[in-house]
């Protein structure tokens, strides 16, 4: 009896998912102006949601501060093609997830745009309509994880060269789990470029089941 509740113990540790490291690029402050998140919002040139420490920050005179829209005047990548660089990534990645916090797609009517992981298009044709926010999360294919083991790096390029949409993102998050595993309000958040903990497949399990069994051994050993 002792025994199986031992390997029930085991196995329930073995399967559990441990925390996920997250590297965020941008503050996650409602686009420097207090729009909410999953919403609707009244962004125009009038409206500014800031809170005072915001508007006090070194960064303040710039009305969002975002670091990802690729629309001048609104954030710090002007021009047409914004870039989110995320470096020191290991080479044992098994699985992840990329999070956006989007504004104001509406590719049906501007056309969409191109984006890419390491190089790899993705899908970004999203039709979310005018003062609309949404977060996205995307859990990575085996291509993109292969690219991130062979670079140790993940680069991301939005285009708008074709599209004449004008959006936004707030964030740009990339997470060592699957998204269904992550939760970028509670887990761990790194800066970018700090080293992400990844692990090669099965470690914590083998290791967790080689404790079981020299457990159970020692127990024979001294019940005979």
């Amino acid at each position: 009896m002792k025994t199986r509740v031992l390997f029930a113990i085991l196995f329930t540790l073995a399967a559990a998912p441990a925390w996920s490291d997250v590297i965020i690029i941008g503050d996650n402050d409602g686009y420097g102006a207090g729009v909410p998140d999953n919403g609707n919002h009244p962004f125009n040139a009038g409206y500014d949601g800031r809170s005072d420490d915001e508007k006090a920050a070194t960064n303040g005179a710039q009305f969002t501060d975002t670091y990802s829209t690729a629309h001048p005047g609104f954030g710090p990548q002007p021009g047409e093609v914004a870039t989110f660089i995320f470096e020191n990534l290991g080479t044992g990645w098994t699985e992840g997830s990329m999070w956006f916090d989007m504004a104001d797609f509406q590719a049906s009517t501007f056309g969409p745009l191109i984006t890419t992981y390491n190089g790899i298009e993705q899908n970004w044709a999203f039709n979310d309509g005018f003062r609309t926010t949404v977060v996205r999360f995307f859990d990575l294919q085996q291509d993109v994880l292969d690219s991130i083991n062979a670079l140790g790096s993940l680069t991301v390029q939005i285009t708008r060269a074709g599209s004449g949409d004008f959006y936004g993102i707030d964030y740009a998050l990339l997470s060592n789990r699957l998204a269904e595993d992550t939760d970028p309000n509670n887990d761990p958040i790194l800066k970018p470029g700090d080293p992400v903990a990844v692990s090669e497949p099965g470690t914590l399990g083998i290791l967790v089941m080689g404790l079981g069994l020299l457990l159970v051994g020692w127990r024979r050993r001294f019940a005979l």
